[in-house]
């Protein structure tokens, strides 16, 4: 997740009298009262798009691919699913740090479901690539569990390295990571 305000003001160097002061002024129960509404209304709205766009994108990726699968050889194949999975779990990954508000068990409906779909996509449109391939007699089919697994890997990839960033930080400054 990302740092609180009130740690990354320790980490520039406040004291706990200027940060209390501030968090007072931003956090007040008048200024909590009067964006409430706004915070209610939107942050569900945005969680459930960036939700929706990861689904198309994936959906559109397995689609752009079946014909890239069909005349490249295993290893182009890798090469690619993998700079496009990481580019995708990267882009995935920034959608789950910019919801702050969401609590964690839509972080980890997310983190689950995704991958998952994800997964159950490439593996459909691999084995829909290897029909086409027996349709024109292709010798090309690719091997769906394997390559499932590389964009698995490297889709879920930037999500554990930011979830493993922020458990090293946290356990540095000594601060449980469900309170940041």
């Amino acid at each position: 997740m990302p740092k609180s305000l009130r740690n990354r003001l320790l980490e520039k160097g406040w004291t706990q009298e200027e940060i209390e002061q501030t968090m007072g002024l931003l956090y007040s129960n008048d200024k909590i009262e009067k964006h409430q509404g706004f915070a209610n209304a939107n942050h569900p709205i945005i969680y459930w798009v960036g939700l929706v766009v990861a689904i198309i994108g994936n959906f559109l990726l397995a689609v752009t691919l079946i014909p890239f699968l069909m005349f490249l050889n295993s290893v182009q194949v890798y090469v690619i699913l993998g700079v496009v999975g990481f580019v995708f779990g990267a882009l995935f990954s920034v959608i789950l740090k910019e919801i702050e508000s969401v609590d964690q068990t839509h972080h980890i409906l997310a983190g689950v479901f995704i991958p998952v779909l994800a997964l159950i996509t490439v593996y459909i449109m691999v084995t829909v690539a290897n029909r086409f391939n027996a349709v024109i007699n292709n010798p090309n089919p690719q091997n769906a569990i394997m390559i499932s697994l590389v964009y698995l890997i490297t889709f879920s990839a930037p999500y554990f390295v930011y979830k493993i960033k922020d458990i090293h930080w946290h356990r540095k400054h000594q601060i449980p990571p469900e309170t940041a």
